[in-house]
């Protein structure tokens, strides 16, 4: 596995609303005002995760950051472009907003906020040279690379959605799944790893030692902002961790349970991966494109794979192009497969865990 080192630059995501319109990166988006409460806005950022970056923005127009919602999350080490909606704040106030590294580019009234997966899609546009791939890269290389495999790639989830500092939004997610609530608030307190360094490290590890919490909230720095959160209902009723958790926003304990929903749907494809190659057989999965080349998951949406024949029929659609394999991501109403079932058990869960 190749681990790569991007400077924001070299790693642009911008989004694809459902019509198929690309947000792209320097551009500003023109559409006409529809009544309503909500301002929907275009935001590029450069160097900010977007729960970071919204919260900037909600306190520069002096509102609650719980008025602002998004389409989808992005990592912070990128230059990434995407939908968001403001509430009860008219069009203008929005396009005054002047942060660094921030950008508004477009904003119109709506009738109903952004809600999240209201989009069709990424575009991914990622510059390799010799300063972030360790060699010069050769184009042909590439190529050849990708023809081995028929132009097919297992599409993991990345490294950002399992937290991009200390990797560990999964691992609270499964022990807010199981119940130990005590567990996860601690891990989200004061888990570390190699790559946190600083105060914030220095900090995580006394309160693991010490178990204060009243203590802490007198030494963990302020950008740990949800972690004083969850600290200042601890420091006032220490065994209330239900409590606790439930102090941080809701977007953030959904992360943490789409992040082990997004590990469990990376540890199946391993498995998948290892036992066979990455071809359809009878029992799969499988969608076909859309005009715009994404999965067609409204129109004719994903079908279970019923014979032989028809998996060689798919295979030769995904071959050309036309054609996706998927997978389910696991939950409460998931039909389950024998795999699905027997990792479940192995996290000590079952699909009824999922209704939280």
């Amino acid at each position: 596995m190749i681990l790569f080192e991007f400077k924001p630059d070299e790693f642009i995501v911008e989004e694809i609303l459902c019509d198929g319109t690309v947000l792209e990166a320097g551009k500003q988006l023109s559409r006409p005002n529809q009544g309503g409460k909500f301002a929907h806005f275009v935001l590029e950022k450069r160097g900010w995760n977007t729960a970071q970056a919204l919260e900037a923005i909600a306190r520069a127009m002096g509102i609650s950051r719980t008025r602002m919602d998004c389409a989808g999350t992005k990592d912070r080490n990128a230059v990434t472009v995407q939908l968001c909606s403001a509430f009860a704040v008219p069009p203008e106030r929005v396009s005054s907003v002047k942060l660094k590294d921030l950008s508004i580019n477009g904003v119109w009234s709506a009738g109903d906020k952004v809600r999240m997966g209201f989009l069709a899609g990424n575009r991914f546009t990622i510059t390799l040279n010799e300063g972030n791939y360790g060699e010069k890269p050769e184009a042909n290389r590439v190529e050849e690379r990708a023809r081995k495999s028929n132009l097919l790639f297992p599409n993991y989830f990345g490294d950002q959605r399992f937290g991009s500092l200390r990797a560990n939004t999964a691992e609270v997610g499964r022990l807010i799944l199981q119940g130990k609530t005590e567990e996860a608030a601690m891990n989200f307190l004061a888990f570390t790893d190699e790559r946190e360094h600083g105060a914030g490290r220095e900090a995580r590890e006394r309160l693991a030692e010490e178990k204060d919490f009243t203590a802490a909230l007198k030494y963990f720095p302020p950008f740990l902002k949800y972690e004083r959160t969850v600290l200042y209902q601890l420091a006032q009723h220490p065994r209330d961790f239900v409590g606790g958790l439930r102090r941080l926003p809701r977007h953030t304990l959904l992360m943490f349970v789409h992040a082990f929903q997004s590990r469990l749907f990376n540890d199946l494809l391993t498995t998948r991966l290892k036992n066979e190659p990455l071809e359809a057989r009878t029992g799969d999965l499988w969608c076909e494109c859309d005009a715009t080349g994404f999965p067609d998951l409204k129109e004719k949406g994903v079908k279970p794979i019923a014979s032989q024949v028809e998996a060689a029929n798919v295979q030769k659609q995904l071959e050309e192009g036309k054609a996706f394999l998927a997978a389910n991501i696991v939950g409460s109403e998931s039909d389950l497969t024998q795999d699905e079932t027997r990792l479940l058990e192995e996290n000590g869960l079952s699909k009824e865990s999922f209704k939280v």
